[in-house]
């Protein structure tokens, strides 16, 4: 009796053990290196076209971190950092040594992948892992980089949860491995519990195929079903999708373009055999490219694709906080992704937000429409760097209108060509409501637009320095009303961020924000120094219109931007301050810090109040002081500074900011020596002093502050030009 009762219990025990892991669900990545939304939506794929009514799916922004001068060359399409910065939930650094990875058995220039490993971490790895001969020197890049990304991540999050992983594939070429997906999933140490990667196993011959190799798709998918059901996330690279894009460059167009129409094929089939070996209620599925294609017909297109199809992913499109903008995600989100789906805390070093799926209709319309806009507009930025060109050369004209000539009418004209200053980020903004066509198109429409917009305002209100008050009234109502509106027109206009650079995505930008805080202070300032009102009026006019300024930007549901919250408080407070007689003392100083820190207290205890996931990254620094995070904290204004230093050196901004601010301090000097005190009234020096306070403020606390602090110093520059235009005119 005894016997079969033992019998009964143990099979019943073994039962119970098989359900239990047959229940276990599994987060399965397929990468489908350098593809566009384009590649998803081709009407030719039916399983995919299958995957956008069962899934969401969105545009991917593909960031990744700077290369640095340790790494080997990599790839043009960056697949190297775009695989490590998918398993680090950051933006992480690599070159060519991301490639070099592969079974314990196999060999790496000759030498053998197990001994290598062991040689190079100390650690004697166990039989069947993948390894990554490279992982030190991986880790001492990503150490000095400016985001201090943590290689494997996500693999050592999973291992600390008792998860194993798995990865499968590669896209190697004749002569070159192409290991990169090893990074998505490995911890670390460099470390994959269980996988395939050799390519005499894995790939076959084909004369017809880019490089001469084609992906084995049976094969992968064997080896997918040898992997034991503890095997929790795995990583698939099909490895044809890259080899396709590489292999374009050496090719006709048309032959290029059948290779990968070829190539998505493949990729379309083996995501229906790999659907079938997967419950869509409760596994995960994740069809991704890390990194945009290398060539593409379409200019201007760098955005990658994501598809996610399982428990609270069906029929929509993605979107994360990182982005707050349906429809695109970024790769640093996948990893947070992967770890709520397990129900495992995002660590701290992982940048990334969980990505969520909004409803929403006809998607591949509207991604294919988004990828379309977002790459014409990254086509178009290069107009608003160009800018900085023009308002140089509008400051040496102005200049040489002031110092070599006493022509009335040559005056007058420079006046008017001061305007512009005001005009120009005017018909920026606004311009998406008009024209969005390509970059040519937009070059002659921004330069008629912005002659139109003065001369229009001159036709009504006659002077010059009215106009340009005018316009800088104008300037901040239609960003705020914007900001009200989500930001629609910042999105979408070259003076401002692109989903592609990816820097920003909701608020208000680094450019934009520089023009804001020049437009309100000197505008403000002209326009009390002109204006018979009360003293009293006055200055409640003043605090409530910076005050106002100032809660538009640093609100994390409106600008969201941290850096102009520190550039706008201290110079709102110094110039207010100023009008009533400033002195620079230790009181006065004490006062424009506590204006400062009351700002930026009331910015974070907004933001922080919300849910994790909802949190801006104002949320998440105020997250990182309340831990006590000292290093963390100095981290990201080391990598403030170290970015301002270098675009001190290499960007176009530089050059407006120098040009501006010395042609300002000259300015100043000689309406100084010619007009002694009498040269700015009061409101006027308020206006100078807290505008010099907030170019300085804006160079230091923004990560791109030299952009901010040459786009509001051309205000200050504007002021002084009107004062000695109309002193020589003797009014304008």
């Amino acid at each position: 009796m005894k016997k079969p009762l033992f019998w009964i219990l143990t099979l019943t025990l073994l039962m119970w053990c098989a359900a239990a892991g047959a229940s276990r669900p599994r987060a399965v990545v397929v990468i489908a290196a350098s593809s566009s939304i384009r590649d998803f939506c081709d009407p030719d794929l039916p399983e995919f076209a299958k995957l956008f009514t069962e899934g969401s799916a969105a545009l991917l922004n593909v960031r990744t971190g700077r290369s640095s001068r340790d790494s080997l060359p990599a790839s043009k399409s960056g697949f190297e950092a775009g695989c490590l910065s998918l398993g680090a939930g950051a933006m992480a650094s690599g070159g060519g040594e991301v490639r070099l990875a592969g079974n314990a058995t196999e060999t790496i220039n000759g030498e053998d992948v197990a001994s290598l490993y062991q040689y190079r971490t100390g650690h004697k790895p166990a039989t069947g892992q993948i390894l990554h001969s490279e992982i030190a020197r991986i880790s001492r890049i990503n150490e000095t980089a400016s985001y201090r990304a943590q290689p494997g991540a996500l693999g050592s999050a999973l291992r600390d949860a008792d998860l194993s992983t798995a990865v499968l594939g590669n896209s190697d070429i004749p002569g070159e491995m192409h290991r990169e997906c090893a990074a998505a999933a490995m911890d670390g140490f460099g470390i994959v519990d269980f996988g395939q990667m050799d390519g005499h196993i894995l790939n076959e011959l084909d004369p017809t195929a880019p490089f001469g190799v084609r992906i084995n798709a049976s094969v992968l998918l064997r080896e997918y079903d040898k992997l034991p059901q503890r095997c929790r996330f795995v990583v698939i690279d099909y490895g044809d999708m890259f080899r396709a894009d590489s292999y374009a460059e050496y090719c006709l167009d048309a032959l290029a373009k059948n290779h990968r129409k070829i190539a998505a094929k493949g990729l379309d089939d083996f995501v229906r055999e790999l659907s079938t070996r997967l419950d869509p209620d409760k596994d995960l599925f994740i069809v991704l490219s890390p990194n945009p294609r290398s060539f593409s017909d379409l200019a201007g297109e760098k955005m990658g694709a994501i598809i996610i199809r399982g428990p609270g992913f069906g029929g929509g499109v993605l979107t994360s906080s990182s982005t707050r903008r349906s429809g695109v995600a970024t790769l640093s989100d996948v990893a947070p992704t992967i770890l709520k789906f397990f129900g495992i805390q995002t660590p701290p070093g992982m940048v990334g937000r969980p990505i969520t799926s909004v409803g929403a209709s006809d998607v591949a319309v509207t991604l294919l429409d988004m990828n379309a806009k977002a790459s014409a507009q990254a086509e178009r930025q290069v107009i608003m760097r160009a800018t900085s060109i023009a308002q140089s050369v509008m400051v040496a004209l102005v200049l040489f209108a002031i110092f070599a000539t006493s022509v009335p009418s040559v005056k007058r004209v420079a006046s008017w060509l001061v305007v512009c200053f005001a005009s120009l980020p005017v018909v920026m903004l606004l311009m998406p409501l008009i024209y969005s066509g390509g970059m040519v198109g937009s070059i002659v429409m921004l330069v008629a637009l912005t002659f139109a917009v003065t001369a229009v305002g001159g036709l009504i209100l006659k002077t010059p320095q009215r106009t340009f008050v005018w316009l800088c009234a104008i300037c901040i109502a239609a960003m705020m009303v914007d900001l009200l509106c989500g930001a629609e027109l910042m999105a979408s206009s070259i003076a401002s961020y692109n989903i592609v650079e990816g820097a920003r995505y909701y608020g208000i930008g680094n450019e934009l924000m520089g023009t804001m805080l020049g437009a309100a202070i000197i505008g403000a300032g002209m326009a009390l120094s002109g204006a018979w009102i009360d003293s009293r009026i006055a200055s409640v006019l003043a605090c409530a219109v910076l005050g106002i300024v100032l809660a538009f930007v640093a609100a994390p549901m409106l600008g969201a931007n941290v850096g102009g919250a520190l550039a706008m408080a201290p110079a709102m407070g110094t110039m207010l301050i100023a009008r009533r007689g400033w002195r620079p003392n230790l009181r006065s100083l004490i006062v424009v810090g506590l204006i400062t820190l009351l700002a930026v207290i009331g910015m974070f205890a907004m933001d922080a109040l919300r849910t994790g996931s909802d949190q801006s990254h104002i949320g998440r620094t105020a997250n990182i002081i309340a831990g006590g995070n000292v290093a963390a904290l100095v981290d990201i204004f080391q990598r403030k500074i170290a970015l301002n230093w270098m675009l001190l050196s290499t960007s176009l901004w530089s050059r407006l900011l120098g040009i501006s601010l010395a042609a300002s301090i000259s300015l100043y000097w000689f309406g100084r020596r010619a007009g002694g005190s009498a040269f700015l009234n009061q409101e006027e020096s308020a206006a100078a002093i807290g505008c010099s306070v907030g170019v300085f403020a804006a160079f230091i606390f923004n990560d791109s502050g030299v952009v901010a602090a040459a786009t509001c110093s051309v205000f200050l520059f504007a002021m002084f030009a009107f004062k000695l235009l109309q002193k020589n005119m003797g009014g304008c």
